[in-house]
């Protein structure tokens, strides 16, 4: 006759399995936030409306005319070259492949005919 086993029917409880988080950076970015322009209007000495609107940003930042064109003339370089780089890319791949499509061409037209 079978005999009853004294082991549990339950499987054993395990801790649940760790998962992997996003390990946050050490430098915070620092965000420059527009200065705000508070104007409230008064009407018989109660205030009736404020309007906060964004306050020009000073100009002292601004690169000038010159180094616009240059950056723009040198990004335009560099687009210029890796579009080179992409055409000779291409090209190499063309002529790898010419072989096979060759081959594939003649075994095709071996079938048909």
């Amino acid at each position: 006759m079978p005999v009853k086993s004294n082991t549990p029917a339950t499987p054993k409880a395990t801790a649940p399995k760790k998962r992997r988080t996003r390990k946050t950076s050490t430098t915070a970015t620092k965000k420059t936030v527009a200065p705000k322009v508070t104007v409230t209007t008064f009407k018989s000495g109660k205030a009736v409306s404020k309007v906060t609107t964004l306050k020009r940003p000073s100009t002292a930042r601004l690169i000038t005319p010159q180094r616009y064109f240059a950056d723009i003339q040198t990004r335009w370089a560099i687009h210029n070259f890796e579009i080179q780089e992409l055409l000779k890319d291409f090209s190499k791949g063309f002529e790898m492949v010419k072989p096979y499509h060759a081959e594939a061409v003649k075994t095709v037209k071996a079938w048909t005919v």
